[in-house]
């Protein structure tokens, strides 16, 4: 059964396989081109060229919120694709699509921190999740102590956790890149006593956090316990995501390295490569969240190779 079924069919597969080959991730490109086919099947049955009017009610329909504009963001590289390949094909303008403003993470104090993983500790065990009381305390540990993203921790496999040489190996992570990623010697001795405890629930596990057998837990359940925490913790950063963690561990090691005198702009490329970051605006943009700590160590210098990054 074909997923597409418009007159476009043949030219969203070609374009999937294709981004396929290159290395993306097709997951959200699949589901936008999917609304896209759908919208040109029922209120453009008869159309064959993307045209500026097919572009034009397709980026109206979808134009509000993120997903909107991810959705308008997809049909503009469908109709690069299209050029690339000879077909006619209008290009959506990068200008016609919203770009969301980032805000501010939540940065924890040290006594905030303390708190919440109080409360991670103090999580009783439960008969839909019998292991979470080991397993939540671990995670998070885990995300902030190497700066995870939140999915690459779920779904690490055991393969992956490497406790003797403290490393863990992130796969088709981001981007489908692989990534090495070295921790500090108690954070691989939790490590290490989590999966000696694990393997005794079940030694065949195929994830190192296992929920039922062969299944990860789900970017829900992660969530749900993030906010619990925050929440046994007396109420702190309720806006907040499991990705705070992350951000942290990105803004503490810049702190570190300003108390401790190195050139910022001269390691950031080091963070950028720990942490996974394709380009390196993605942990510059990091640098605006130390202001303060720059211009007391005479350090402002760097905060000119910050570019202004809205996305």
């Amino acid at each position: 059964m074909n997923t597409f079924t418009s007159n476009f069919a043949p030219h969203i597969e070609a374009m999937l396989e294709w981004r396929t080959s290159l290395g993306h991730s097709l997951r959200d490109m699949r589901n936008a081109m999917t609304g896209f086919d759908r919208f040109c099947s029922s209120r453009h049955p008869s159309e064959t060229v993307l045209t500026r009017e097919l572009a034009t009610a397709w980026c109206r329909d979808t134009a509000t919120g993120r997903w909107g504009a991810h959705r308008s963001r997809a049909v503009r590289e469908f109709g690069k694709y299209l050029q690339l390949t000879g077909v006619d094909g209008f290009i959506v303008p990068s200008a016609w699509i919203a770009r969301p403003t980032r805000g501010l993470p939540h940065m924890f104090t040290d006594d905030e921190l303390a708190a919440f993983f109080r409360a991670a500790d103090s999580i009783d065990a439960e008969y839909r999740s019998p292991f979470r009381e080991y397993t939540i305390p671990v995670i998070f540990r885990l995300i902030l102590g190497a700066g995870l993203r939140p999915p690459e921790a779920r779904r690490l496999r055991r393969r992956d956790v490497d406790t003797e040489n403290a490393m863990v190996m992130i796969e088709r992570s981001k981007r489908n890149k692989d990534r090495r990623v070295p921790v500090t010697e108690d954070l691989a001795g939790l490590l290490a006593r989590f999966d000696h405890l694990a393997d005794l629930r079940r030694p065949d596990r195929e994830w190192f956090f296992e929920d039922q057998p062969g299944r990860q837990y789900s970017p829900s359940w992660l969530i749900a316990s993030y906010h619990r925490c925050c929440e046994l913790a007396g109420g702190i950063a309720p806006a907040s995501t499991p990705y705070t963690l992350r951000h942290n561990y990105a803004t503490r090691t810049l702190m570190r390295w300003v108390e401790e005198g190195k050139d910022i702009e001269a390691w950031l490329p080091y963070l950028a490569a720990y942490m996974g970051h394709q380009k390196y605006s993605s942990t510059a943009w990091y640098v605006h969240l130390l202001p303060e700590r720059l211009a007391a160590t005479g350090l402002t210098r760097a905060v000119g190779i910050i570019p202004a990054v809205t996305s």
